[in-house]
């Protein structure tokens, strides 16, 4: 098992992000024994309990009293709705700001979780147990939460850091391959912008056949976990270079907006997102050809491909300005240097971006297919 400590300098608050193996119930038993006297309460979705059916009565001493929440499965559901399920929940069973929360499944239900536990009781402690490769190399590491809203991903929410992250690579055994795919969105990401000894170990291995490995499984996360780690110890609220971390998501998160939050994975509209911020970077004449080639190839090889209405050019401007990176002047759109390097292409307009855009879909290697 190896460990990162994220120190985080607005909320003064250190805390531990585990990762191995198996090691859940050592973790969590260590965890409750220090921070609850008598109750925890877990909210998961119906997909993970039917996966894990008493799984925490199982590993827990029966001196606690367990509640537990499950909420349906999906994007489509990390509304504000879902919120108030939580709420009647804590509620309900008279949780109160020493209680716990655990976050038991991908990051929708850890982006909830912890949004409810910030203003439960203006803030009761949460412990992040994700179980998805996307969660667990980004959602469940530093402390952003909340909810969507129509006009925006993520519209709703609070930064909010966890006492503890345990991200145990053996629930990622019963992902399905769209799942897995999804996750190594952000796995890649973290690759493209920060670490390019990690991109070359990403291409070494088969990206279908990556659970195969684990201990190359787990090491890989743990890069990519320290990077983001670094990030957010760096600049906790967005203030400046956490806005790296969302590289693809500009255009990722429009098409998540634009389509609803329930056909595509946010990691399948990412992946979208990242070839056409790295082809953006070409075009301004950034990344090399040669390099933008390789990202390219390698994106491809994923198979992702996402079939989507025309967007007007009016819904489009709408939706790219509702980007928390949007601001009067413009859009802080990240890009590449070279794989391994970031740049920020400051106050980007919407109409450039939508112009670019435009372009990219008419090229031939466009992941996006206007039906």
């Amino acid at each position: 098992m190896k460990n990162i400590i994220i120190k985080t300098p607005v909320q003064k608050h250190k805390y531990t992000v585990s990762i191995g193996s198996d090691h859940t119930a050592s973790s969590l038993n260590e965890l409750i024994n220090q921070y609850s006297k008598t109750d925890i309460y877990i909210v998961t979705n119906d997909t993970i309990d039917n996966l894990y059916k008493d799984y925490f009565k199982n590993i827990i001493s029966n001196k606690y009293n367990q509640h537990l929440l499950i909420l349906p499965d999906g994007e489509q559901f990390k509304n504000i709705n879902s919120i108030q399920k939580i709420y009647d929940f804590f509620a309900a069973n008279k949780a109160n700001r020493s209680s716990i929360a655990i976050a038991f499944g991908g990051g929708v239900i850890g982006d909830m979780t912890g949004y409810a536990a910030a203003t439960y009781m203006r803030g009761m402690s949460y412990i992040q147990i994700p179980t998805t490769l996307l969660s667990q190399v980004d959602s469940s590491v530093g402390g952003k939460t909340g909810v969507n809203h129509s006009s925006g991903k993520n519209m709703i929410g609070v930064f909010n850091q966890p006492i503890q992250t345990i991200i145990d690579i053996k629930f990622l055994t019963t992902l399905p391959k769209r799942e897995i795919i999804a996750g190594y969105a952000e796995l890649i990401k973290a690759a493209f912008i920060n670490n390019i000894n990690l991109f070359e170990q990403l291409l070494s291995i088969n990206t279908h056949q990556i659970l195969d490995d684990p201990a190359f499984l787990s090491s890989a996360i743990y890069q990519a976990c320290q990077i983001k780690a670094n990030v957010v110890e760096e600049d906790e609220k967005e203030r400046g270079v956490r806005a790296i971390l969302n590289f693809g998501h500009t255009l990722g998160h429009f098409l998540e907006t634009y389509t609803g939050y329930d056909k595509y994975l946010h990691g399948e509209a990412v992946i979208a997102g990242m070839d056409f911020a790295a082809w953006f970077s070409q075009e301004k004449g950034l990344l090399s050809n040669q390099q933008f080639n390789q990202i390219h190839q390698h994106l491809d090889n994923l198979n992702i491909k996402l079939h989507i209405p025309r967007p007007s050019k009016e819904t489009f401007i709408e939706l790219i300005k509702h980007d928390k990176k949007a601001s009067r002047q413009g859009i802080r759109f990240i890009g590449l240097k070279q794989i391994g390097s970031y740049h920020i292409f400051e106050n980007t307009s919407p109409e450039e971006l939508w112009q670019k855009f435009q372009d990219y879909l008419c090229s031939k290697l466009s992941f996006i297919i206007i039906k």
